[in-house]
């Protein structure tokens, strides 16, 4: 029996095709390294073979959907997602906000509040729901920030359930993952230095675990209230879904974050959020070939250049003007503004760009540093491209990430209430200029990535595709969540054994003052 070239193409692809299975990526667009991570994610399964769909939120519908290759299904924002997002954009000073001020945190910071009133007009659309449901998922993949995907899972009924992180987990995630604290060793999301020989330091980490706990534990009442509302007070936990999991994975990189306990089902997969770099653009790649030493400079996509405090914006001028030696290239949204006009002339060598590829940029072996707020996202490119950086955290988790850079070497934090100080922030680049140090450990670091004996590519596929075929097994699920508090820290034990103890102690001064007595009277009657 003869075949053609096109009968062998149809057959390969029929045996593909067999092999394919069917998963859904929920990726809400409230930031744009949670997108581009799990957006990265949902490209890869694709070029495996599989059939994605990416189920989208738009809370804010600016952010781009991060994936170019899987199907695409979005949710349209709600007003009261809106509401949220004009507050954070316009209102929120991010440079005045203190992470461990209970009532910044608590009160005054809105951010865990645009997911329930995104979700509760989710829930409404009743088609959209049934259609997943008929869709038959294998797998479902969830992030645990936005927690209305995890709550879709009873709804959706996908054959199995991975979720994850798309940053090291934060405060409630390690419960829902079912992963020990350890507070004395691991620094809380918004932390970025534990001296585990200091009393006050590890006290400083509880605290900040407890406050972020209660912060994202409101957020998490107010999505789940969601789905009781519209199903009936039965409807389960977001916790009791999460852990049900088969599988959960978390953007982060073993070889440079902290080392912490693990479960057997936790995968890490740090660095899928960074792409396969592309060449520059003319513009960029003629401003990086000026000088022979270039700088990228980038607070994130939240927190916009322009509209920093005026003593930062002539600060980061008259620092990268002492420097007229090293290009300096800003992520800057308006540069055609009046303050942009007047750097031209006060740092020739400082470039303003309204967009830059940043993850294509800190490949290019042109760039020597990178000033950044330490994003997940940002550190992990970083890490991948070898190159050395100044730490800047902002908010949320960037504390940690930035001291876990930190910690490997790669370069030094600095405290964003300092940008106004340019001599502070002179010497910080100097330092990140000069000191060989830092290169050495970032281009080793991205060498022993590059050299780990299984990817995080391959890891992802392995573990989606072994979940899809057996689903959740029991033995990966840890006891502790069907444990209370008490029993899980074993406090009824240690109750008992301190009350044994205090009758141990009672009684045995009890006997001595009583043997003690004795013998007094015998010495009287003697006497």
């Amino acid at each position: 029996m003869k075949f053609t070239g096109v009968s062998l193409i149809v057959i390969l692809s029929i045996l593909n095709n067999s092999s394919a299975y069917k998963i859904l990526v929920y990726n809400s667009k409230f930031g744009h390294s949670n997108v581009n991570f799990y957006g990265n994610i949902a490209d890869i399964l694709v070029d495996a073979g599989h059939d994605v769909t990416s189920l989208m939120p738009e809370i804010d519908p600016s952010i781009t959907n991060g994936t170019v290759k899987s199907k695409v299904i979005l949710v349209p924002q709600t007003a009261g997602a809106k509401n949220i997002i004009d507050i954070l954009r316009d209102e929120v000073n991010w440079f005045d906000l203190d992470p461990l001020d209970p009532r910044q945190l608590l009160v005054d910071f809105p951010y865990g509040n645009q997911f329930a009133p995104q979700c509760a007009g989710m829930l409404e659309q009743t088609e959209l729901i049934d259609r997943l449901k008929e869709d038959k998922f294998d797998v479902m993949i969830a992030e645990n920030f936005d927690m209305c995907g995890i709550g879709l899972v009873p709804l959706i009924r996908p054959k199995a359930l991975i979720n994850g992180a798309a940053s090291a987990p934060l405060p409630r995630m390690n419960t829902e993952f079912g992963i020990p604290l350890s507070l004395s060793t691991n620094p809380s999301a918004t932390n970025f230095r534990l001296d585990t020989h200091s009393f006050f330091s590890r006290l400083k980490n509880v605290y900040a675990e407890a406050l972020g706990y209660n912060f994202f534990a409101s957020s998490r009442s107010r999505v789940q209230q969601a789905f009781r509302d519209k199903f009936g007070p039965d409807y389960p936990s977001l916790t009791e879904i999460s852990s049900h999991a088969a599988y959960t994975i978390i953007n982060s990189e073993p070889l440079l974050d902290f080392a912490t306990p693990i479960l057997n089902r936790i995968v890490y997969v740090g660095g899928l959020g960074a792409r396969d770099p592309k060449p520059l653009n003319q513009d960029l790649d003629k401003i990086l070939s000026l000088r022979d030493r270039t700088v990228l400079i980038s607070f994130g996509s939240i927190v916009k250049a322009h509209e920093l405090d005026d003593t930062i914006k002539p600060s980061i001028i008259e620092t990268t003007s002492r420097f007229p030696d090293v290009t300096f290239m800003w992520k800057y949204e308006q540069p055609d503004d009046d303050f942009a006009q007047r750097a031209k002339s006060l740092a020739p060598n400082l470039h303003l760009i309204r967009w830059i590829p940043q993850n294509d940029m800190l490949a290019d072996r042109r760039l020597t540093a990178f000033v950044t707020h330490a994003g997940m996202g940002s550190t992990q490119e970083l890490a991948l491209r070898g190159k050395p950086g100044l730490f800047i955290p902002i908010f949320g988790d960037q504390m940690r990430n930035a001291g876990m850079m930190e910690r490997s070497g790669v370069g030094k934090v600095f405290d964003k209430r300092d940008l106004g100080d340019w001599t502070k922030l002179t010497a910080a680049i100097e330092d990140l200029l000069e000191n060989e140090t830092y290169r050495i450990n970032a281009q080793r670091l991205a060498a022993m990535i590059a050299k780990k004996p299984f990817s995080a590519r391959e890891q992802l596929i392995k573990t989606v595709e072994f979940a899809a075929e057996f689903g959740a097994s029991p033995a990966l699920r840890p006891e502790s969540y069907d444990m209370n508090w008490m029993e899980y820290n074993n406090l009824d034990i240690i109750a008992v054994f301190l009350i044994l103890k205090a009758l141990f102690v009672f009684s045995t001064v009890k006997i001595a003052f009583y043997i003690i007595r004795r013998l007094l009277c015998m010495k009287v009657k003697l006497d």
